[in-house]
This record gives structure tokens, C-alpha cells and sequence, in this order.
């Protein structure tokens, strides 16, 4: 090789490595190598969206299945509009006492800021809960239900025990006491971690189908639920377009869900320990059910083999029903109540 060459060589060999100095100082120590956008290795530039075990609906990998809080909330004319329903997952429906209805509310993939009001535990409330081994929120309760929750073993996070920790009133001119208090699910959650309690959802969950198709919807379907009086029967209205259904009752806020499951049971009136007049619930057991979604009505059974294990709807054919991605109320009624599907 001649000088020249080699000289030719060198002097290009000095470029490279200076090129290659300038460009690590420039745009590293300097901090321009974030103008150049490099693509990193392994890492997403997307937060991962996966399924919410309770509802089906698209959430973060964190809360898809975070362990469930049931809260117990009011339905009295006196207390609505109610706060935080719009974001529970699935809430149940029934008589507490004296034709008044009350709600268990159940969340995980979502999380609002205020929930309530909040009210009493009772007894068939509590095996709704247990479905799902639910973080079991509520304050103070019949004597029957303070005393199967410690027989039971909820995780129970009852007001009179934690207090200001997560639950607050908000007086208002004209409305009852009772009918003021509030929680919020972070600080439900913030406790339940304290506590130690494992925080991963441990339950058989429903299974999910996609909404039907536009052009298989009727343009119309209205439900009416006769619990007892007025003030206290629920009327769904079908919106064909969203595919969804909006809640119609006296001062209730504007609710919108995607399936309705109508439950009779046996029911009746009992003498608890404490020498007072309660409802009762059959809630383990079968019997009939109505399958409400797509604005279409299944006619069928529910089942419920213990405490502990889901209430499962079936189609006539025994088929184990498939729900609509989104929220699920549960409406539970007297084997002779009426409900009118049109």
C-alpha cells in the first residue's frame, strides 16, 4: 500500500471517531437525542388496555382485576340523587324494608371521587357480596347482618370502625341525618392496603358478548319494575342507537346501563334477634329470571348454589346467558311482584 493511501486512511479513521464524539456530546450530554425521537427497545409508547373481570369493559392491566368494594347505598326518595353509581360495575336491587329499596353497589375497574349516601348492612346483601369476596362497605347494620358478617368473615369496612378515615356527612336543610353520608373508593381501597388484605380480585366472573348488531335492535322497549309504591317503581328506558338503557325515577340521577337481570325470590318477613321485623331473602337456590339487553327479552332461570358462589343466569335451553360489555344492575324481586316488558 502507498503512503498516500495510508495517509488517506488515517485522515478518514480521525472523521469517523471525531464525528462519532461530536454526535455522543451533542446529543446526549446536551440532551438532543429526545429530537430525534430514537425508538426504545422492549417499551411501549401506549398504556396496554385489557378487559375489567367485573364488567368486561377496557381498562389498565393495574385495575382489570383489582379486588371489588361492595357498598351498600341508599335508595329513600329522600336520599336521591345518589353519587358514584354511574361508575359501579354491577349493583344489585331490592327491598331493604317497608317497600323502600336499597343498593349494593359493586366496583373495581373504576374508581369515583364520592360515593353514597351510604346505609345500613343487611343479611342477603351480604351474600351478594360474598360472590365476589367484596370489601364489604356500609354503616352499622340490622343485628342479623352485624353478626353474620363476623360469622361469615367479611373483610368488612364498616363506618363505625373507621370513621373519618374514608367516610364523611354533608348536611343539607330539610334531609335527615341518615341520609348524608359519603365515602370515597380510594381511600376504601387505601385502607383495605393497610389492612394487608390481598388486593387482587378473587372470583368467577361473567362471560362477554358484543352488542348486537344496529340493524337487530327494535326501535323501542320499555321495562317497569313494581317494587311497591310510586315512589319506588323503576322504569328502563331502551335507547336503540347507544344500545344502552336509562333509568327513570324520581330524583334519580341519570344512570345508562347495558344489561338487565330480573330475579324473583322467596321472600318474606322475619323476626331477627333483635326482636325486629326484617326482610328475608332466599338468595341460594334457583328460580325464575328475565334477561333483559340488545332491547330484547330472554325468558329464563337464575342459580346460585352457596354463599360464596356467583348467581348464574341461563337462557330457557339451560345455556349460560352472556352479557353486554358495560354495567349490569340486578334487579331482585317478591316471587308475586309484576314487571312489564313493552
Amino acid at each position: 500500500m502507498s503512503r498516500r493511501i495510508k495517509v488517506l486512511l488515517i485522515i478518514l479513521g480521525v472523521v469517523v471517531v471525531g464525528a462519532a464524539i461530536f454526535y455522543y456530546f451533542y446529543f446526549y450530554k446536551k440532551g438532543g437525542a429526545s429530537s430525534i425521537h430514537l425508538p426504545k427497545i422492549g417499551k411501549s409508547t401506549e398504556t396496554k388496555k385489557v378487559e375489567c373481570k367485573l364488567d368486561g369493559t377496557q381498562t389498565t392491566v393495574d385495575l382489570a382485576n383489582r379486588h371489588p368494594l361492595g357498598i351498600m347505598i341508599e335508595n329513600h326518595i329522600d336520599a336521591r340523587p345518589q353519587t358514584g353509581l354511574i361508575d359501579a360495575s354491577i349493583i344489585y336491587e331490592a327491598i331493604a324494608e317497608g317497600g323502600i329499596t336499597r343498593l349494593l353497589a359493586i366496583y373495581a375497574c373504576h374508581e369515583p371521587e364520592k360515593v353514597g349516601p351510604v346505609r345500613s348492612a343487611r343479611t342477603y346483601y351480604i351474600n351478594w357480596a360474598s360472590e365476589f369476596n367484596a370489601f364489604y362497605v356500609h354503616v352499622g347494620g340490622s343485628a342479623d347482618g352485624l353478626q353474620k358478617i363476623k360469622t361469615d368473615g367479611i373483610l368488612d369496612l364498616d363506618q363505625f370502625k373507621y370513621g373519618s378515615q374514608a367516610f364523611w356527612r354533608e348536611p343539607q336543610a330539610g334531609k335527615a341525618t341518615e341520609h348524608t353520608m359519603y365515602t370515597s373508593t380510594k381511600k376504601l381501597w387505601d385502607i383495605a392496603r393497610k389492612n394487608k388484605w390481598d388486593m387482587t380480585g378473587n372470583y368467577e366472573n361473567f362471560s362477554f358478548k358484543d352488542d348486537a348488531t344496529t340493524s337487530s335492535r327494535p326501535t323501542s322497549q320499555t321495562v317497569t319494575i313494581n317494587f311497591s309504591s310510586a315512589n319506588y317503581t323503576v322504569k328502563w328506558i331502551y335507547d336503540s342507537a347507544a344500545n344502552i338503557y336509562k333509568r327513570s325515577q324520581s330524583k334519580t340521577p341519570e344512570i345508562k346501563t347495558k344489561n338487565i337481570l330480573i330475579q324473583w325470590v322467596n321472600s318474606s318477613l322475619i323476626t331477627n334477634s333483635g326482636g325486629k321485623q326484617v326482610q328475608s331473602m332466599e338468595t341460594i337456590g334457583s328460580g325464575k329470571a328475565k334477561i333483559i339487553m340488545d332491547g330484547k327479552v330472554t325468558e329464563g332461570t337464575w342459580k346460585k348454589e352457596s354463599r360464596t358462589s356467583r348467581t348464574w343466569f341461563y337462557d330457557s335451553t339451560g345455556v349460560k346467558i352472556k352479557l353486554n360489555r358495560g354495567q349490569t344492575w340486578i334487579e331482585i324481586v317478591h316471587n308475586d311482584t309484576s314487571v312489564a316488558v313493552e
